[in-house]
Parts: C-alpha cells; structure tokens; sequence
C-alpha cells in the first residue's frame, strides 16, 4: 500500500512531531510511506486567483503538481496536525487550498460534488488542548477534514483520532498517547 502523510507542525520538537516519528516507525515495512511535511517543504498557503492565474486553471498549476501526483499515487492519506482556534494550521488550510481544488479532487454536479480520489482512505491525527469531555461539543477541523472536504473528494473510510489535552498531560499520559498511536498504525 502506498500511504502519504502530510504534516503540518512548525516545531521539529512538538508532540505532533512525536506523533509523525511514531507513525513512520509503526507503519510495517510492507508499505511505501511518502511524508510531506508542510513546513520543512516552505509551502506556500496563499492562494492566488486573477487575470494571470485562473480558478478554473488551478488543477493544472505546475506549483501544486507534485502534491497531486503523491495523493494520486496514495492508497491511504494520514494527515497530523494540532488543532488551534478549532481549526488546523493555516498552511494546511491553504494545503487543501490548492491542491485539493476542483478538475482533480472533486468536480460540480448538477447538485453536489462528483469526489474524483474514490478508493482513498484516510487517517486524521489531531492534537488539542480542551479536554477530553469537550470534545462532543467542538467543531475541530478534524471534524470538517473528514466530513466535509475528504469524504466529498470521494475518500472513505476516514478515521478522526483526537488526542485531547496534550499540553497539560503528564509524560506518562504522553507516553500512553504514543503506544495507542502506534498500535493504530501497526494495523494499516
């Protein structure tokens, strides 16, 4: 199976960074594993529509290309990311900006959306701190990635893993965090 992470953390010594390391370690070896991590990779967030550069056109833009050629390739997506004012990092919104863009990801229907990456599935890994009994009641974007961008582009199954109150957890809860991500990715 060809598995592409994409990450998105600034801090090569965070938590999600710990997370990304135990992933790629667990992964058994059966698997290529692709990870692009936003950040190391100066990825560039701003989309830019106008006279020069078309919405329309966006699916065929040479900046973005190799991104869509790693999803195409992907037989499952994991993406890793804190969640910061209920949403994810900006330079993963603009991520999903523009390369997940209509003519490759997804195109109009009379009503709807016609998902273009059918036979994906995915992995959502988030990291928050609101506490655990929060969570029923947060609109993270783990929430919206899964229900309202990934499984429109046609990908299923999603799975949202959301570890909740990371800042104020003990080393040994960390610890705990990592063994349960890791169990979870030995069984791709």
């Amino acid at each position: 199976m060809n598995i592409l992470i994409i990450y998105a953390h600034p801090n090569c010594k965070s938590f999600n960074n710990a997370i990304l390391k135990q992933v790629e370690s667990s992964i058994s070896s059966t698997h290529k594993i692709k990870t692009i991590d936003l950040y190391k990779e100066n990825f560039d967030p701003v989309l830019k529509f106008d006279e020069e550069n078309k919405r329309r056109d966006l699916a065929k833009s040479p900046e973005t290309l190799k991104y869509r050629d790693m999803i195409k390739e992907a037989d499952k997506l994991i993406f890793i990311f804190p969640i910061w004012w209920s949403g994810m990092p900006a330079i993963l919104k603009g991520f999903i900006d523009r390369v997940f863009v209509s003519g490759f990801a997804y195109s109009y229907k009379k009503i709807g959306l016609e998902g273009h990456l059918k036979g994906k599935s995915a992995w959502i890994i988030t990291t928050m701190n609101a506490p655990a009994f929060a969570l029923p009641f947060c609109n993270d974007y783990g929430n919206v990635l899964k229900n309202q961008i990934l499984k429109l582009c046609g990908i299923t199954p999603v799975k949202l893993t959301t570890l909740a109150q990371v800042e104020s957890s003990s080393q040994e809860k960390m610890k705990l965090y990592l063994e349960k991500i890791s169990g979870m990715a030995s069984r791709i």
